[in-house]
């Protein structure tokens, strides 16, 4: 990098620094637009809110609901960009059966003797797994968003999908943390041979 050579690397490292940067700028915007809205819904002419919902209810309700919008977008996108990097849908997971899929697993958790020739699948299962964090940020979206219809219009449903949602990711956040630890120490313990060489 000081000699001004090519690096294939830092030319990566800096593709993603522009892609999270363009990732937050339009988050930002999104946001911006929901913040201008609300005020101009706040200090204009008609009233937005009928007699039965306060109008900072609705403003509170519209800006929750533009910023879960947006943390699902970006959870989904980083999702979709480390299912891509990790072979899409045409992951060699897929086709085989539950009950294999089951022993790689535990074969990642040591649960099962790890066999020599499952090494690349049980690696390429445990960067999968690694990738599993933007789950929890769509989830923490979907969550505002419920959060916001309830403050909008409380109703009993309303309140009931919201505690399902949070019983959701109370009981989802460490199982997928869990899954990551482990994933990522299989991966410091069985390291990608090609680059090793």
């Amino acid at each position: 990098m000081l000699d001004g050579l090519p690096s294939e690397a830092l030319e990566a490292r800096v593709r993603r620094w522009r892609r999270l940067t363009i990732l937050l700028v339009v988050g930002l915007l999104l946001l911006s637009v929901a913040f201008a809205f609300a005020v101009a819904a706040w200090t204009g002419d008609e009233p937005a809110a009928t007699e039965d919902e306060p109008l900072w209810r609705e403003i509170t309700a519209l800006v929750i609901a533009a910023s879960a919008l947006v943390l699902a977008a970006v959870g989904m996108i980083g999702g979709l960009r480390a299912t891509r990097r990790l072979g899409g849908l045409g992951s060699p997971l897929t086709v085989l059966g539950r009950r294999r899929q089951k022993l790689l697993l535990q074969e990642l958790r040591g649960r099962a003797p790890l066999d020599p020739a499952h090494v690349p699948l049980v690696r390429h299962l445990a960067e999968r797994l690694t990738a599993q964090r933007w789950l929890l940020i769509v989830q923490l979206g979907l969550l505002l968003m419920f959060v916001g219809q309830f403050i909008g219009s409380p109703s009993p449903w309303r309140l009931g999908m919201v505690v399902l949602f949070v019983l959701g990711i109370a009981v989802a956040v460490p199982l997928i943390l869990r899954d990551e630890r482990q994933a990522r120490r299989f991966l410091s313990e069985h390291p990608d041979p090609r680059v090793a060489s």
